[in-house]
């Protein structure tokens, strides 16, 4: 391969890449959790009128015939204030973010669906409707707020339902508010 033409190619490899780079919206990283949603060592018991709820309450395993189904303890939940621990998955969602058992990423939209986004993975939105576009905060972090089971999606997210979603308490609302500043 010529010099010359290998710059050339050189060059329409990293413009694309920077134009690539420069049309997504993601939010910048949080250096760190803020403190309300840090799980830094064993978590106590939760507050009395919070229910604790774990991924694998989501869906019944193994899985039937009739495919995902809900679990009797998450319809159970349904309603009531919950804690769940988990990642938040790095994507680009307004008023609000996705949790899941996992560290993942969703795929920019040129990559449409292939990700490794567990079913089980929570939407989680800001008690305030607002286009609040949360940093990615590292690490596990725990959620409290209130459940609600049905098929729930996200506006930034089309074409992807989720098995609940969990309205965040206020205090957490305004933690995240503040970190993002």
């Amino acid at each position: 391969m010529s010099r010359p033409f290998a710059a050339v190619l050189l060059l329409v490899v990293a413009a694309s890449a920077a134009a690539h780079t420069a049309a997504t919206t993601a939010p910048p990283a949080l250096r760190a959790a803020p403190k309300a949603f840090a799980v830094e060592r064993a978590l106590p018991a939760p507050p009395r009128d919070v229910v604790e709820l774990r991924f694998h309450d989501v869906f019944k395993l193994p899985v039937g015939p009739r495919g995902l189904e809900p679990t009797g303890r998450l319809r159970e939940l349904d309603g009531r204030r919950v804690r769940l621990v988990g990642y938040m998955v790095k994507a680009d969602v307004a008023g609000g973010f996705v949790l899941s058992p996992l560290p993942a990423e969703l795929g920019d939209a040129d990559e449409g669906l292939a990700d490794d986004l567990p079913p089980s993975a929570v939407l989680v939105e800001l008690p305030r409707s607002t286009d609040l576009r949360s940093g990615h905060m590292p690490g596990l972090i725990q959620v409290t707020g209130r459940l609600h089971v049905g098929s729930a999606e996200s506006a930034d997210l089309p074409g992807r339902v989720f098995p609940a979603r969990l309205e965040l308490d206020p205090g957490l609302d305004r933690a995240l508010r503040k970190a993002n500043r």
